[in-house]
């Protein structure tokens, strides 16, 4: 099989992970306990990626663009790691003793929890840095790896906790994968590093690089990344503070899985599109776009995501706990594709550098499934409003996309 086969695989391969955790815990502990681990699991999730800052994306930039080399940039992201892990638990050690347990949910009612948490996010965060660093150097298959080595072990680490029926496990268990993570990713780029072959012209770039060009390019995609990751959380949430109970948290949380597999397709293709569109000679239209990817997408890629698709809903279907929300399935599924089509146009606005515009859109897309989730549930329950939150959102940012993109670059057939 070929290294790009193998990759997609293996990723796929975490994605299905993800859902197979939920499902676990669901059909396993209840819908209660599901909404406790998809809350906790949300907020690592939208945490880890507030703690890097768009770190993973500037240290990209800086090893493309910038041509630095790994070696100079992985002594910075270690110092970087162990700020961030000495800062959090100072952060978890004072959360947990000063905030009020009225305003903390069952599962961190201790203060010691917090702190594992707080370890959690650092060395999530940790594992994102190295991540970004890996890309280049180590290869598809290994990167690919490293990817999804969180879901995996998440999703191993599981078992006995669901066996042992202890939901107090969840938070160690989001713990330990980030830290085997994290470990496994370190020394995945430290290896590389060693032996990795620097050009011989310029060797004076390994020590001399702009830490205020990391950090701006940093700061241009982290926000939009926090407020992307934010998302999931908030509506969550927003449902558990409108008073729905943990076992309906525990439903939208399923539903959520179902709308995130179609995240997993843009995970694949992002990256090719934004190839191609970072090397045209003019900005690529939707038109452009939707004609090159029927040429290169590769049909063992799409065959691979539509079976993983398939097989993820056929779980949910078949584990659903109670029996098949056929409405909530169908919404979030709907929901997911939209949001797929406004990946991909967004990453041709990301490839011409049109940074803001995506900041406003994560704005939006966050502003909009919270407040019209709290709006809907004043008439329907969190399984009916939180999807149907979520589609009509999708459906204006892509709306939004396709107009901002024939102000830029008219195309026919889109007025």
């Amino acid at each position: 099989m070929r290294p790009a086969l193998w990759s997609v695989a293996i990723q796929a391969a975490g994605s299905a992970a993800t859902v197979a955790s939920a499902l676990l815990v669901s059909s396993q502990m209840g819908l209660a306990a599901q909404g406790e681990f998809g809350l906790l699991r949300s907020w690592n999730d939208a945490l880890v990626t507030l703690a890097v800052l768009g770190l993973p994306q500037g240290l990209l930039h800086m090893q493309y663009r910038e041509a630095v080399p790994m070696a100079a940039l992985r002594s910075w992201a270690g110092r970087y790691a162990v700020f961030l892990l000495v800062a959090l638990v100072i952060v978890g050690i004072a959360a947990g003793w000063l905030l009020p347990r009225s305003q903390l949910t069952g599962l961190l009612q201790r203060p010691e929890t917090l702190v594992v948490l707080a370890l959690a996010v650092a060395f999530g965060a940790t594992h994102l840095l190295w991540r970004a660093l890996a890309l280049r150097d180590v290869g598809a298959v290994r990167y690919a790896v490293i990817t999804a080595a969180p879901a995996l072990l998440i999703f191993v680490g599981l078992v006995p906790v669901c066996l042992a029926r202890r939901t107090d496990g969840f938070v160690w268990v989001l713990f330990a994968a980030a830290a085997l993570a994290a470990g496994a990713s370190g020394l995945m780029v430290r290896h590389a590093a060693l032996h990795a072959v620097e050009p011989a012209a310029a060797p004076e770039r390994t020590h001399a690089w702009s830490r205020r060009t990391l950090w701006s390019v940093s700061a241009e995609t982290g926000v939009q990344n926090v407020l992307t990751a934010l998302s999931p959380a908030l509506m969550l949430s927003v449902a558990g503070w409108s008073g729905a109970p943990l076992a309906e948290i525990g439903v939208v949380s399923l539903g959520l899985h179902v709308y995130q597999v179609f995240g997993v397709a843009a995970v694949y293709v992002a990256p090719m599109v934004y190839d191609r569109a970072a090397r045209a000679a003019h900005p690529l239209t939707a038109t452009e776009l939707a004609a090159w990817l029927r040429r290169r997408a590769s049909l063992p890629l799409l065959l691979a995501f539509g079976a993983a698709a398939l097989l993820a809903l056929g779980l949910v279907r078949w584990l659903w706990p109670g029996g098949v929300d056929s409405v909530l399935l169908a919404a979030m599924a709907g929901a997911g594709a939209l949001a797929l089509a406004v990946r991909l146009l967004s990453t041709l606005l990301l490839a011409r550098g049109a940074f803001r515009p995506l900041t406003v859109q994560a704005f939006v897309r966050l502003m909009t499934t919270a407040g019209g989730s709290a709006l809907l549930l004043l008439f329907w329950p969190a399984a009916r409003a939180v999807p149907f939150a979520l589609l009509l959102t999708e459906l204006l940012l892509l709306a939004g996309l396709l107009r901002l993109m024939r102000q830029i670059a008219p195309e026919p057939g889109l007025r």
